[in-house]
Protein backbone atom coordinates (compact mmCIF):
# COMPACT_ATOMS: atom_id res chain seq x y z
CA UNK A 1 0.00 0.00 0.00
CA UNK A 2 1.50 3.59 -0.70
CA UNK A 3 2.18 6.31 1.42
CA UNK A 4 -1.23 7.88 0.46
CA UNK A 5 -3.13 5.06 0.84
CA UNK A 6 -1.86 3.73 4.19
CA UNK A 7 -3.27 7.48 5.61
CA UNK A 8 -6.74 7.18 4.08
CA UNK A 9 -6.69 3.51 5.47
CA UNK A 10 -6.01 4.91 9.14
CA UNK A 11 -8.79 8.07 7.80
CA UNK A 12 -11.33 5.82 6.96
CA UNK A 13 -10.83 3.31 9.82
CA UNK A 14 -10.91 5.89 12.67
CA UNK A 15 -14.20 7.37 10.86
CA UNK A 16 -15.13 4.19 10.79
CA UNK A 17 -14.47 2.94 14.25
CA UNK A 18 -13.78 5.87 16.14
CA UNK A 19 -9.78 6.70 17.32
CA UNK A 20 -10.60 4.61 20.81
CA UNK A 21 -11.07 1.89 18.82
CA UNK A 22 -8.53 2.53 16.00
CA UNK A 23 -5.62 3.07 19.15
CA UNK A 24 -6.46 -0.06 20.70
CA UNK A 25 -5.99 -2.01 17.61
CA UNK A 26 -2.82 -0.04 16.64
CA UNK A 27 -1.13 -0.59 20.47
CA UNK A 28 -1.92 -4.26 20.17
CA UNK A 29 -0.34 -4.09 17.06
CA UNK A 30 2.82 -2.38 18.22
CA UNK A 31 2.93 -5.02 21.47
CA UNK A 32 3.35 -7.95 19.17
CA UNK A 33 6.74 -10.00 18.46
CA UNK A 34 7.74 -10.38 15.58
CA UNK A 35 6.89 -13.51 15.16
CA UNK A 36 3.30 -12.93 16.17
CA UNK A 37 2.69 -10.69 13.78
CA UNK A 38 3.82 -12.66 10.93
CA UNK A 39 1.42 -15.94 12.49
CA UNK A 40 -1.18 -13.37 12.20
CA UNK A 41 -0.76 -12.25 8.67
CA UNK A 42 0.22 -15.76 7.54
CA UNK A 43 -3.48 -16.88 9.35
CA UNK A 44 -4.96 -14.02 7.82
CA UNK A 45 -3.30 -14.71 3.93
CA UNK A 46 -4.76 -18.61 4.31
CA UNK A 47 -7.92 -17.81 5.21
CA UNK A 48 -8.54 -14.94 2.35
CA UNK A 49 -6.61 -17.14 -0.31
CA UNK A 50 -9.39 -20.64 0.93
CA UNK A 51 -12.41 -17.99 0.31
CA UNK A 52 -10.76 -16.62 -2.77
CA UNK A 53 -10.35 -20.01 -3.93
CA UNK A 54 -13.99 -21.03 -3.04
CA UNK A 55 -15.25 -18.28 -4.45
CA UNK A 56 -15.87 -19.89 -8.44
CA UNK A 57 -17.51 -22.42 -6.98
CA UNK A 58 -19.32 -21.31 -3.95
CA UNK A 59 -22.06 -18.57 -3.28
CA UNK A 60 -20.66 -16.01 -0.78
CA UNK A 61 -23.54 -17.59 1.66
CA UNK A 62 -22.87 -21.26 1.24
CA UNK A 63 -22.16 -23.47 4.36
CA UNK A 64 -18.01 -23.24 3.47
CA UNK A 65 -17.46 -19.87 2.96
CA UNK A 66 -19.67 -18.94 5.82
CA UNK A 67 -17.26 -20.99 7.65
CA UNK A 68 -14.37 -19.51 6.46
CA UNK A 69 -16.10 -16.11 7.47
CA UNK A 70 -16.51 -17.18 10.88
CA UNK A 71 -12.11 -17.90 11.17
CA UNK A 72 -11.76 -14.15 9.75
CA UNK A 73 -14.15 -12.92 12.19
CA UNK A 74 -12.76 -14.82 14.97
CA UNK A 75 -9.19 -13.75 13.63
CA UNK A 76 -10.01 -10.10 13.31
CA UNK A 77 -11.32 -9.86 16.38
CA UNK A 78 -8.32 -10.74 18.09
CA UNK A 79 -6.76 -7.58 17.55
CA UNK A 80 -9.75 -5.21 18.26
CA UNK A 81 -13.26 -6.73 19.63
CA UNK A 82 -15.51 -7.24 16.78
CA UNK A 83 -19.09 -7.30 16.65
CA UNK A 84 -21.92 -6.74 14.35
CA UNK A 85 -21.41 -3.38 13.57
CA UNK A 86 -17.79 -3.53 13.11
CA UNK A 87 -17.94 -6.33 11.21
CA UNK A 88 -20.35 -4.78 8.35
CA UNK A 89 -17.77 -1.81 8.46
CA UNK A 90 -15.03 -3.82 7.90
CA UNK A 91 -16.55 -5.03 5.03
CA UNK A 92 -17.98 -2.00 3.62
CA UNK A 93 -13.86 -0.86 3.77
CA UNK A 94 -13.07 -3.86 2.12
CA UNK A 95 -15.14 -3.32 -0.79
CA UNK A 96 -15.04 0.46 -0.74
CA UNK A 97 -10.97 1.09 -0.13
CA UNK A 98 -9.69 1.49 -3.71
CA UNK A 99 -6.30 0.14 -2.56
CA UNK A 100 -8.09 -2.53 -0.53
CA UNK A 101 -9.69 -3.59 -3.79
CA UNK A 102 -6.65 -3.86 -5.14
CA UNK A 103 -5.33 -5.67 -2.78
CA UNK A 104 -7.61 -8.39 -3.03
CA UNK A 105 -8.17 -8.87 -6.73
CA UNK A 106 -4.53 -9.92 -6.31
CA UNK A 107 -5.91 -12.78 -4.69
CA UNK A 108 -8.78 -13.06 -7.10
CA UNK A 109 -10.50 -10.89 -9.33
CA UNK A 110 -13.21 -9.58 -7.36
CA UNK A 111 -12.71 -11.02 -4.34
CA UNK A 112 -13.40 -7.27 -2.20
CA UNK A 113 -17.07 -7.55 -3.26
CA UNK A 114 -17.30 -11.49 -2.96
CA UNK A 115 -15.49 -11.20 0.70
CA UNK A 116 -17.79 -7.77 1.60
CA UNK A 117 -21.05 -9.94 1.01
CA UNK A 118 -20.06 -12.68 2.77
CA UNK A 119 -19.10 -10.47 6.11
CA UNK A 120 -22.29 -8.91 5.56
CA UNK A 121 -23.92 -11.87 5.07
CA UNK A 122 -22.49 -13.27 8.25
CA UNK A 123 -22.93 -10.26 10.62
CA UNK A 124 -26.82 -10.17 9.89
CA UNK A 125 -27.18 -14.02 9.95
CA UNK A 126 -25.23 -15.46 13.06
CA UNK A 127 -25.09 -14.14 16.68
CA UNK A 128 -22.16 -12.24 17.54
Amino acid sequence: MTEDGKKRYKKDTINRYGKKSFRKADKKLKKMSGPEWENYQANLNNIIQEIADSMDKNDYNSKKVQKLILKHFKLVGTLNPTNKESYIELANLYSEHDDLIVFFDNYNKGLANYLSKAMIYFATNNEN
